[in-house]
């Protein structure tokens, strides 16, 4: 308990003694503050990206793909083999018994004026492709009617190519109009054009589908799923747990800005550790006569190196929230397009990022000045000027 309150004690001194000092306290705050700032702002792309992908309702669904084909783009599941899929179990039923489930497909479309190559996409979705989909919404002009040459598009997508309702995309086979705009709670979807599947199949004489997206009763039911659609001999296909595709889809496409940020952030962290090593040296001979007036009265010198290692990290701290607070104020929301539409986002979890982040840094800084501090003699401390 007396140590506990000379750490205390000596801690306390030590922090008040820093408006003494707030030229080199400030430089430190600083320091952390862009070391965390930009590391935080890297990543919240890679978080958004991982938001756009990755939904919570997906752990209890399962995509079926024809054979290995596990890409959306492709056309290799023919439309006779739906049927049968539906048959098995584990599929959960919506209003009337009907299996919540949907062939669907994505396509690129031709490079227009004013699109970059291939970047505006169609998805096709059958009638519980909605339903799946329980954020989706119109904001703008209606719904597109099963059977006719109509599409709506994703908020994203409309913001980034200018599109909305009475607007004509044109395809192969000609002019489609825009009948409304939806938004689907951050969904990358929102990226996309999307209309009747069997419409658009049959305008482009498309020979079958991609995917067929399923919703389980529960995520315990997958291996039945699984287990009754691969050993079907009428089936040749391959079933994924949604998730894991959604995490082999985002992990493909932040894998490597999450690498450049932790890169970037490691070497400006070195540069910031060499230049806290200094300051907190500097710190403690500023403290020498403090110190030395501190153990003749009876501290030890475990309390005088926590108090510089707390110093550092108190300082360290200020500048990582600093620093991810502006992060959040310029570029959380702030929409993005890297494969599709999505929001930057400063998540919780790099606010706790950029916090360890400093004080890591911070604490490996101001450890070989704690030691210092904590190997001054009392008396030679007190005859320092």
């Amino acid at each position: 308990m007396i140590g506990l309150r000379q750490i205390a004690a000596v801690c306390l001194i030590g922090i008040g003694s820093l408006r003494d000092r707030y030229g080199t306290a400030l430089v430190i705050v600083t320091g952390m503050a862009c070391v965390v700032g930009v590391l935080t702002s890297m990543l919240s792309l890679t978080s958004g990206l991982r938001r756009a992908y990755l939904r919570p309702e997906d752990a209890t669904r399962a995509i079926v793909w024809a054979g290995h084909a596990t890409f959306d783009q492709s056309r290799s599941l023919h439309p006779d083999a739906i049927a049968t899929i539906l048959d098995a179990p584990g599929i959960a039923r919506g209003p009337g018994d009907v299996p919540l489930a949907d062939a669907e497909f994505l396509m690129r479309l031709l490079s227009m004026e004013g699109f970059a190559a291939g970047s505006l996409q169609l998805r096709g979705v059958g009638p519980a492709g909605l339903a799946l989909r329980p954020a989706f919404r119109i904001v703008a002009g209606r719904m597109f009617r099963s059977g006719t040459r109509e599409l709506v598009v994703g908020v994203g997508a409309a913001r980034r190519f200018g599109l909305g309702v009475g607007n004509n995309v044109r395809l192969r086979d000609g002019a489609w109009p825009i009948a409304g705009v939806f938004s689907c709670g951050g969904d990358i979807i929102e990226s996309y054009l999307v209309g009747d599947a069997l419409t658009v199949m049959a305008a482009r004489r498309r020979a079958g589908f991609a995917q067929v997206l399923v919703q389980l009763t529960d995520a315990g039911a997958f291996p039945a799923f699984e287990k009754w659609l691969t050993g079907n001999p009428a089936l040749t296909v391959s079933v994924e747990r949604k998730t894991d595709y959604d995490l082999r889809t985002a992990g493909a496409n932040t894998a490597f800005f999450t690498r450049m940020s932790f890169v970037i952030g490691g070497i400006m962290a070195l540069g910031a550790l060499f230049a806290i090593v200094k300051i907190m040296y500097g710190a403690v001979r500023a403290r020498t006569r403090e110190i030395g007036t501190l153990r003749a009265i009876g501290f030890g010198p475990l309390p005088v190196a926590v108090s510089v290692l707390v110093e550092a990290a108190l300082l360290g701290a200020i500048g990582a929230l600093l620093g991810t607070a502006i992060a959040w104020l310029m570029f959380d929301g702030r929409e993005m397009w890297v494969w599709g539409a999505f929001r930057l986002r400063v998540s919780p979890l790099l606010w706790v990022l950029g916090l360890l982040w400093a004080l890591v840094t911070c604490l490996l800084g101001g450890l070989m000045p704690a030691l210092r501090a904590a190997r001054l003699a009392p008396a030679e401390a007190l005859r320092s000027e």
